[in-house]
């Protein structure tokens, strides 16, 4: 229980040289439980081109592809100007650091490099939830330029309509509508996105990092920019999660297609499978994830 924790610190929960953290989770038995879900074969993914959004957030530039002819006439090509955080997105451990504990597991930030999970791979039942729906049909609905704070309340009210039961090693998805609201958006608007990253997302507070950890989640993932509400306000969820639990975060994950085909059958569960990419050293990755239905 996090309440077990000291300071909410995980350190030595899964092992003193653990470099997986809450992907420890994602066990045999839950992968298996994961893949009993599929019941159509219909797959959706998660993942936003590399060239988007576009104009790139802060003051990233756009990723530009290079075609070329090898000597032999074959087509190759390459990338300048990549992100590997840019678009939908895994942080890894080296993302941002606690200023108390350091990195995850109070480990030497070279041991905490993306490729542990890319070496493992990601996979578990996904559960979507869909706040944004939830709370517009409560009559307080999100809007994709303004702080609203997502409390533990809010999150349990979704579920409880999604009638999803907790399982630990879930993935947990969390669609806010940001992503509608950029799609639909003018270019004024995207460009003031760029410097201006004001959006909601999850509480920061004590109160959520407790209710994902005791719930089991593996994983954490969003349709907004930062997982949390934006901009910070004094407590931060990156390092409650990333830093202190071991518990990746996605960010910028494509939902909405995902969110149609749950709300028309009543079913906001999946088997989801990640593989990020094997940078030695990373500090994130393309998040690289279906959901498979």
């Amino acid at each position: 229980m996090y309440a077990d924790l000291p300071n909410g610190d995980a350190r030595g929960v899964f092992g003193d040289d653990d470099v997986l953290g809450t992907l420890n989770l994602q066990t045999p038995d839950a992968v298996r439980h994961a893949a009993g879900l599929v019941r159509t074969g219909a797959v959706f993914s998660l993942n936003a081109p590399l060239d988007w959004p576009d104009p790139p957030l802060f003051n990233r530039q756009l990723v530009q592809h290079h075609v070329y002819r090898t000597a032999m006439g074959n087509r190759d090509d390459w990338l300048d100007g990549f992100y590997p955080q840019a678009s939908s997105q895994w942080d890894g451990f080296l993302h941002i650091s606690d200023p108390e504990i350091g990195s995850y597991n109070h480990l030497e930030p070279e041991r905490l490099g993306i490729e542990s999970w890319a070496a493992r791979g990601i996979a578990g039942r996904g559960v979507l939830l869909d706040v944004e729906r939830h709370l517009r049909a409560e009559g307080r609905p999100l809007h994709w330029r303004t702080r609203t704070a997502i409390t533990v309340d809010d999150l349990e009210a979704t579920r409880a309509r999604a009638g999803v039961e907790p399982r630990r090693g879930d993935v947990l998805l969390v669609r806010t509508g940001w992503v509608a609201g950029y799609e639909a958006a003018d270019a004024e608007d995207r460009l003031a996105v760029r410097t201006d990253q004001t959006s909601p997302g999850l509480a920061a507070d004590r109160a959520m990092a407790e209710y994902l950890w005791d719930w089991g989640v593996s994983a954490v993932a969003a349709d907004n920019i930062g997982l949390e509400a934006m901009p910070l306000q004094g407590e931060v969820l990156h390092h409650r999660l990333l830093c202190r639990l071991g518990m990746p975060i996605g960010e910028m994950w494509w939902l909405d297609a995902l969110a149609g085909a749950c709300a028309a059958d009543g079913r906001y569960e999946h088997l989801l499978v990640s593989a990020p990419l094997h940078v030695r050293g990373g500090i994130g990755s393309p998040a690289n994830a279906l959901a498979i239905r």
